[in-house]
Protein backbone atom coordinates (compact mmCIF):
# COMPACT_ATOMS: atom_id res chain seq x y z
CA UNK A 1 0.00 0.00 0.00
CA UNK A 2 0.81 3.66 -0.87
CA UNK A 3 1.98 6.14 1.92
CA UNK A 4 0.45 9.56 0.89
CA UNK A 5 2.43 12.60 1.37
CA UNK A 6 1.03 15.83 3.20
CA UNK A 7 -0.32 18.42 0.89
CA UNK A 8 2.48 20.74 2.08
CA UNK A 9 5.33 17.77 0.49
CA UNK A 10 3.52 17.38 -2.92
CA UNK A 11 3.16 20.88 -3.79
CA UNK A 12 5.64 23.12 -4.34
CA UNK A 13 6.23 26.72 -2.61
CA UNK A 14 4.10 29.47 -4.16
CA UNK A 15 4.40 32.45 -2.56
CA UNK A 16 1.41 35.19 -1.90
CA UNK A 17 2.27 38.33 -3.87
CA UNK A 18 2.84 39.74 -0.27
CA UNK A 19 5.67 37.38 0.52
CA UNK A 20 6.96 37.81 -2.52
CA UNK A 21 7.57 42.15 -2.21
CA UNK A 22 8.66 41.58 1.30
CA UNK A 23 11.35 38.98 0.42
CA UNK A 24 12.36 41.01 -2.85
CA UNK A 25 12.76 44.31 -0.40
CA UNK A 26 14.85 42.50 2.10
CA UNK A 27 17.23 40.78 -0.35
CA UNK A 28 17.39 44.31 -2.29
CA UNK A 29 18.13 45.96 1.32
CA UNK A 30 21.05 43.54 2.19
CA UNK A 31 22.63 44.37 -1.07
CA UNK A 32 22.70 47.93 -0.91
CA UNK A 33 23.88 48.00 2.59
CA UNK A 34 26.74 45.46 1.55
CA UNK A 35 27.95 48.25 -0.91
CA UNK A 36 27.75 50.81 0.97
CA UNK A 37 29.50 49.21 3.56
CA UNK A 38 32.35 48.25 0.01
CA UNK A 39 32.28 51.73 -0.28
CA UNK A 40 33.31 53.49 3.23
CA UNK A 41 35.81 50.72 3.42
CA UNK A 42 37.65 52.01 0.47
CA UNK A 43 37.41 55.61 1.34
CA UNK A 44 39.43 54.51 4.45
CA UNK A 45 43.22 54.55 4.23
CA UNK A 46 44.16 51.02 4.89
CA UNK A 47 44.87 50.03 8.60
CA UNK A 48 47.97 48.40 10.16
CA UNK A 49 46.20 44.49 10.99
CA UNK A 50 45.34 43.67 14.41
CA UNK A 51 47.47 41.39 16.38
CA UNK A 52 45.71 38.02 17.43
CA UNK A 53 44.26 38.19 20.40
CA UNK A 54 46.79 36.57 23.08
CA UNK A 55 49.69 37.20 20.82
CA UNK A 56 52.16 38.97 22.49
CA UNK A 57 52.76 42.92 22.13
CA UNK A 58 56.48 44.57 22.30
CA UNK A 59 57.48 48.01 22.50
CA UNK A 60 59.58 49.66 20.31
CA UNK A 61 62.06 49.83 23.18
CA UNK A 62 61.81 46.08 22.65
CA UNK A 63 62.60 46.53 18.94
CA UNK A 64 65.34 48.65 19.28
CA UNK A 65 66.57 46.36 21.66
CA UNK A 66 66.55 43.17 19.49
CA UNK A 67 67.88 45.08 16.89
CA UNK A 68 71.06 45.73 18.74
CA UNK A 69 71.26 42.45 20.30
CA UNK A 70 71.19 40.32 17.12
CA UNK A 71 74.16 42.71 16.22
CA UNK A 72 73.58 45.45 14.12
CA UNK A 73 74.50 49.25 14.03
CA UNK A 74 73.56 52.22 13.48
CA UNK A 75 74.89 52.01 9.56
CA UNK A 76 72.26 49.00 9.51
CA UNK A 77 70.09 51.32 10.28
CA UNK A 78 71.32 54.12 8.06
CA UNK A 79 71.09 50.94 5.07
CA UNK A 80 68.01 50.21 6.39
CA UNK A 81 66.33 53.08 6.72
CA UNK A 82 67.10 54.23 2.93
CA UNK A 83 66.27 51.13 1.87
CA UNK A 84 62.48 51.08 3.33
CA UNK A 85 62.94 54.89 2.79
CA UNK A 86 61.97 55.36 6.48
CA UNK A 87 62.46 59.08 7.60
CA UNK A 88 65.13 58.20 9.80
CA UNK A 89 67.41 55.70 11.11
CA UNK A 90 65.70 55.28 14.21
CA UNK A 91 62.42 53.71 12.86
CA UNK A 92 64.54 51.56 10.63
CA UNK A 93 65.35 50.12 13.93
CA UNK A 94 62.25 49.56 15.28
CA UNK A 95 60.79 48.46 12.08
CA UNK A 96 63.77 45.60 11.75
CA UNK A 97 63.52 44.88 15.98
CA UNK A 98 60.00 44.23 15.22
CA UNK A 99 60.09 41.84 12.12
CA UNK A 100 62.46 40.05 14.20
CA UNK A 101 60.37 39.96 17.29
CA UNK A 102 57.60 38.58 15.09
CA UNK A 103 58.95 36.14 12.99
CA UNK A 104 63.01 35.67 13.76
CA UNK A 105 66.22 36.30 13.11
CA UNK A 106 66.39 34.89 10.03
CA UNK A 107 63.61 37.69 8.79
CA UNK A 108 65.93 39.96 9.90
CA UNK A 109 68.64 38.61 7.87
CA UNK A 110 66.91 38.42 4.89
CA UNK A 111 65.94 42.08 4.69
CA UNK A 112 69.12 43.16 6.11
CA UNK A 113 70.95 41.11 2.97
CA UNK A 114 68.21 42.97 1.07
CA UNK A 115 69.23 46.66 1.76
CA UNK A 116 73.00 45.81 2.11
CA UNK A 117 72.74 44.73 -1.74
CA UNK A 118 70.78 48.06 -2.60
CA UNK A 119 73.23 49.93 -0.65
CA UNK A 120 76.26 48.25 -2.80
CA UNK A 121 75.68 48.98 -5.74
CA UNK A 122 75.45 52.88 -5.55
CA UNK A 123 78.29 54.85 -6.24
CA UNK A 124 80.49 56.42 -3.46
CA UNK A 125 78.66 59.85 -3.27
CA UNK A 126 75.10 58.21 -3.00
CA UNK A 127 76.05 55.35 0.01
CA UNK A 128 73.63 55.76 2.77
CA UNK A 129 76.40 55.24 5.71
CA UNK A 130 80.43 56.06 5.90
CA UNK A 131 82.79 54.76 7.83
CA UNK A 132 82.55 57.12 10.71
CA UNK A 133 79.24 56.08 11.14
CA UNK A 134 80.93 53.11 11.99
CA UNK A 135 82.70 54.71 14.71
CA UNK A 136 85.86 54.61 13.19
CA UNK A 137 87.76 57.80 12.85
CA UNK A 138 90.39 59.80 10.10
CA UNK A 139 93.19 58.01 12.04
CA UNK A 140 91.64 54.37 11.52
CA UNK A 141 91.74 55.58 7.85
CA UNK A 142 94.89 57.10 7.57
CA UNK A 143 96.50 54.00 9.25
CA UNK A 144 94.46 51.20 7.54
CA UNK A 145 95.31 53.45 4.01
CA UNK A 146 98.91 52.88 5.15
CA UNK A 147 98.49 49.25 6.02
CA UNK A 148 96.38 48.23 2.40
CA UNK A 149 98.82 50.21 0.47
CA UNK A 150 96.08 52.07 -0.88
CA UNK A 151 95.62 55.95 0.45
CA UNK A 152 93.56 57.34 2.83
CA UNK A 153 91.01 58.29 0.42
CA UNK A 154 90.40 54.64 -0.70
CA UNK A 155 90.58 53.18 2.90
CA UNK A 156 87.84 55.34 3.38
CA UNK A 157 85.71 53.76 0.86
CA UNK A 158 86.79 50.54 1.24
CA UNK A 159 86.30 50.83 4.97
CA UNK A 160 82.89 52.23 4.12
CA UNK A 161 81.64 49.25 1.75
CA UNK A 162 83.16 46.73 4.10
CA UNK A 163 80.59 48.05 7.04
CA UNK A 164 77.96 48.27 4.90
CA UNK A 165 78.12 44.74 3.68
CA UNK A 166 78.41 43.83 7.31
CA UNK A 167 81.91 43.03 7.70
CA UNK A 168 83.10 45.02 10.27
CA UNK A 169 84.90 42.46 11.86
CA UNK A 170 87.45 42.69 8.73
CA UNK A 171 88.12 46.35 9.31
CA UNK A 172 88.50 45.43 13.25
CA UNK A 173 90.92 42.31 12.37
CA UNK A 174 93.01 44.94 10.04
CA UNK A 175 93.60 47.99 12.44
CA UNK A 176 94.45 45.04 15.00
CA UNK A 177 97.33 44.03 12.42
CA UNK A 178 98.23 47.47 11.26
CA UNK A 179 98.56 48.07 15.38
CA UNK A 180 101.07 45.39 15.68
CA UNK A 181 102.78 46.41 12.55
CA UNK A 182 102.53 43.24 10.47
Amino acid sequence: MKRQQPDSVRRPFQASPRTAAVAASAVTAAIMASAQMTQEAQAQPPQAPKAKPGAVQFSDQDAVSKFYIRGYNYCDAMVLADFWKESTPYDAKVRLGHKILAWGPSDGEFHVRQARGEALKKPVEELPCWYTDGGYSYDDAELLGQYWGTGISDSKIRMTRLLIGGNDVVIKAALRSAHAGQ
